[in-house]
């Protein structure tokens, strides 16, 4: 962002001495285009923002609707069930619109690549906290058969509820994964050719590039890469600093990741000729 910030600043001054020709107009049509990157970069966190406020207010709202269940409470029976009913039915209607709320933000920031580390914690936590409160809510639910309180509005809720909860932790798991997976080749410089990686001097131009060739993986795990050869160089864009090519005791280089997150911000791929 501050980058972009960066070049608008210089676009404006460059414009302000630019009094009229072609040039002119050119620097004007790459403001107006970094200003509606930004403007729609700002747009989707804000969006983000917004859901992440309205999740953690489902989130109160749940907590104080838990704090007034009690399975002993004094009363006639129909008014005990009756309030029973309408705190477990808001907890469940939250939950649910929590759970997609929170999928819908994990989608997105898996496309926004300009999103803080902070914003990232944040959804983070918030997945965690559906995690744990879906498990507070099952044992509710258990409380709620032992005590033969049924409820005939959640009756078959909560049998989809259970069979859903079995498989939301890895459904969770799954999408941290894919937020974290990365890509990388190794090969000879005929070999990148051949495999459509490496054309006229470009890397992963082709649209017809051989994926499958590439080796996936998690960047948390991904510490360092052996390219078991004597001379090897990195191809794609990735930060200095945030990494080491260095031989090791048998003469061959080593790829030791420093900084993952950094190294992995600019590009998922990384393609090593070597020969």
């Amino acid at each position: 962002m501050k980058k972009i910030l960066f070049l608008i600043a210089t676009t404006a001054m460059i414009l302000t001495a630019c009094q009229d020709g072609p040039k002119r107009k050119v620097l004007m049509s790459q403001n107006d285009s970094l200003q509606t990157v930004i403007a729609e970069r700002e747009a989707a966190l804000d969006e983000m923002m917004e859901i992440i406020n309205s999740v953690e207010n489902g989130f109160r709202a749940i907590n104080e609707a838990q704090g007034r269940v009690n399975l002993n409470a004094a009363g006639s029976e129909i008014s005990r069930k009756e309030t029973l009913q309408n705190d477990i039915l808001f907890i469940h209607e939250t939950l649910e619109r929590n759970k997609e709320q929170i999928e819908k933000l994990t989608a997105q920031l898996s496309k926004n690549k300009s999103a803080s580390k902070q914003m990232q914690q944040m959804i983070k936590n918030l997945q965690e906290q559906l995690t744990q409160k879906s498990q507070e809510i099952e044992s509710l639910y258990k409380m709620l058969a032992e005590k033969n309180i049924h409820i005939a509005q959640l009756d078959s809720a909560i049998t989809a509820y259970r069979a859903e909860a079995i498989s939301q932790e890895q459904t969770i798991q799954q999408q941290d994964s894919k937020l974290h997976t990365v890509w990388y080749a190794i090969g000879t410089k005929s070999e990148l050719k051949k495999e459509k990686i490496l054309k006229s001097g470009d890397v992963l131009r082709n649209t017809d590039a051989n994926l499958e060739y590439f080796t996936k993986a998690d960047m948390r795990e991904l510490g360092s890469i052996n390219t078991y050869a004597k001379k090897a160089k990195i191809l794609t864009n990735h930060p200095s600093g945030s990494y080491k090519l260095e031989k090791d005791e048998n003469k061959q280089y080593v790829l030791t990741i420093t900084n993952a997150e950094t190294f992995w911000s600019v590009s998922r791929y990384l393609v090593i000729q070597v020969r």
